[in-house]
């Protein structure tokens, strides 16, 4: 009986690895921006139910949405 036995040359699993590391902070940044994007929707929406009541928080809350992420 003949069994052959060969290894993965390390190169092969190291590039799965960069591959997968690239496509989940891919997929990351994709969802933080679908994120921001709700939140800035959410914020807009919210400064129109104020804008009657509160204009000044309507305001504050559309510059908000302009501004963007604090971070």
């Amino acid at each position: 009986m003949n069994t052959a036995v060969s290894s993965l040359p390390m190169h092969s699993a190291a590039g799965a690895l960069s591959w997968l590391s690239r496509a989940g902070t891919t997929v990351w940044r994709a969802l933080e921006e679908s994120g921001r994007a709700r939140a800035q929707r959410h914020l807009l929406d919210f400064a129109d139910q104020c804008q009657a009541l509160q204009p000044d928080l309507a305001k504050e809350l559309r510059a908000a949405a302009r501004q963007g992420p604090l971070g």
